[in-house]
């Protein structure tokens, strides 16, 4: 690229070595940079050696596992506390409105009957079909 007059990849958490200080890229300066503790490069004078970038590997993933428990744990209790709300209103709906309580236990009803029939007819469907084979 001959025409970038502004780069900055300030404060996004890159990490590894930035691009040698050739042609365009050298018309930056370390503000471009800011912000990113694992970036590693002669522009800003940190070396990228095998020792530094493992020791940065291991404290990263050390960041992700905190967050990832960290994660589950808010996910868990948004999850029991959204059925809980849910329930509650659940029953307080039934409990207040005696035609809706009524609709719902029709259809439940309904289900648990077609439910037997179906399972009683695909019983005695299978018991005739074994005898006759």
């Amino acid at each position: 690229m001959n025409s970038l007059e502004v780069f900055s990849v300030a404060h996004n958490n890159l990490s590894g070595s930035i691009p040698e200080p050739k042609t365009q890229f050298g018309t930056f300066d370390e503000t471009s940079y800011e912000g990113n503790p694992f970036l590693c490069g002669s522009m800003l004078h940190k070396s990228c050696s095998k020792t530094d970038s493992s020791s940065t590997k291991s404290s990263t993933s050390n960041d992700e596992v905190e967050y990832g428990l960290l994660d589950i744990c808010v996910f868990r209790l948004s999850f029991l506390v959204s059925y809980a709300v849910l329930l509650v209103t659940t029953f307080v709906v039934f409990y207040i409105n005696p035609y809706w309580r009524r609709a719902w236990f029709s259809f439940v009803e309904k289900c648990i009957t077609t439910c037997r029939y179906s399972t009683v007819g695909n019983l005695l469907a299978y018991y005739i079909f074994r005898r006759c084979v």
